[in-house]
C-alpha cells in the first residue's frame, strides 16, 4: 500500500522528503539547546518543553503588537532565554553542582525533580495566563519551484538559520578558549580548572547558550505551527527533543541535526500512508535500535 502510493507519482515522495528535511532541520535546532545543558552540564532539564513553548509565546505576541516575523523574534527569544538561562543555573543547579568533580546519582535527582518542578509551574501558569486557546502566527513568504516540488520558503529560511544555530555552536565550541573551556567541563570538571576557567562560570554559561537556542528554536517552530501555539505545545515536543539528542549523542552537537533529520523525514513521509499517531510513534520506535546497535549515538 505504501509502495503503491509513493509509485502512483513519484514527485509526492520527493515532496515529502523536502518537508521531511525542512522540518527535520528545525526540530533538530529545538532539540539542540537540550543538547548542550544534557551534554555540558549532565543536567536533564524536564522543563525543556515549557522553555519552547514560551519561545513560540514571545515569537507571537511580538508578531501581534509589533509585526515582527519569526526570524527575527527568534533573536529577540535568544537574549531573554540567555538572560534566564543565566537564572535557571544560579537558582536550580549551581548549589548543588558547585564543588564536585562529577554530576552524581543524588545531584541528578535534585536536579530532576527541582526541573520537573518547575515545568508543572510554568505550564500551571501558561494555562491561567494564556488560557487553552490555540494561537499561531500568520507567516508565508511564498514558495520555490524546483521541478516537480514546491518548496515553502519560510520551512526554507527556517532550515537555513537552524543549520547556521548548529554550526555556529561548533565553530564557537571548538575555535575559541571559552568554547574549549566549554568542552573540558563536559569531560572533566577538574580539567576546566587547569586551563585557568572557573567551572560554575563555564557551566552557567552553557546553560544560558542552552536556553537561548531552546528559546530560539520555539520562535523557528511557530513557522511550522501556524495555528499550533498552546501551553501544553511542550508536551510533545519536549519528549522528540529528548529522542533526538539520545540518537545523535548527548554533546555531539552535529547529532542534534542528525537526530532531527531522521525524525523529520520519518514524521513527515510516514503522514503521507498513515495517521500522525503511527509516524510520531514509528519516530519514537527507532529509538530502541539505535540505543541497541549504537548507544553512543548514530554520529561517530
Amino acid at each position: 500500500m505504501v509502495a503503491s502510493y509513493f509509485l502512483s507519482d513519484p514527485s509526492v515522495l520527493l515532496s515529502d522528503l523536502v518537508f521531511g528535511l525542512l522540518l527535520g532541520c528545525v526540530l533538530a535546532v529545538v532539540a539542540h539547546g537540550l543538547n548542550m545543558i544534557w551534554g555540558v552540564v549532565k543536567v536533564v532539564n524536564i522543563a525543556h518543553g515549557e522553555f519552547i513553548m514560551l519561545g513560540a509565546y514571545g515569537a507571537y505576541f511580538l508578531n501581534l503588537y509589533w509585526g515582527i516575523g519569526p526570524l527575527a523574534s527568534a533573536v529577540f527569544d535568544a537574549a531573554i532565554g540567555f538572560l534566564v538561562g543565566y537564572a535557571f543555573y544560579y537558582v536550580f543547579l549551581h548549589r548543588e553542582l558547585r564543588g564536585k568533580e562529577t554530576v552524581s546519582l543524588q545531584s541528578e535527582m535534585v536536579t530532576l525533580v527541582a526541573t520537573f518542578g518547575l515545568s508543572l509551574v510554568i505550564s500551571t501558569l501558561a494555562l491561567i495566563i494564556f488560557s487553552g486557546n490555540v494561537v499561531g502566527i500568520d507567516y508565508d513568504p511564498g514558495t520555490l519551484l524546483l521541478g516537480p516540488v514546491s518548496v515553502p520558503l519560510g520551512g526554507l529560511y527556517v532550515a537555513v538559520v537552524s543549520i547556521l544555530i548548529i554550526s555556529g555552536t561548533y565553530l564557537f565550541l571548538e575555535r575559541t578558549f571559552i568554547g574549549a573551556a566549554i568542552r573540558a567541563y563536559s569531560q572533566d570538571v577538574t580539567a576546566t580548572e587547569l586551563i585557568g576557567a572557573n567551572p560554575a562560570k563555564v557551566a552557567s554559561l552553557a546553560t544560558a547558550l542552552g536556553f537561548a537556542i531552546t528559546m530560539a528554536g520555539g520562535a523557528l517552530l511557530t513557522v511550522f505551527i501556524s495555528v499550533g501555539i498552546n501551553p501544553l505545545m511542550g508536551t510533545l515536543y519536549a519528549p522528540i527533543s529528548f529522542v533526538i539528542v539520545v540518537m545523535g549523542g548527548p554533546g555531539k552537537m552535529w547529532g542534534s541535526l542528525a537526530g532531527g533529520l531522521t525524525l523529520g523525514i520519518v514524521f513527515d513521509v510516514l503522514q503521507a500512508v498513515a495517521t500522525p499517531q503511527i509516524a510520531f510513534a514509528t519516530g519514537f520506535l527507532l529509538l530502541i535500535p539505535v540505543l541497541i546497535l549504537r548507544p553512543e549515538g548514530i554520529l561517530k
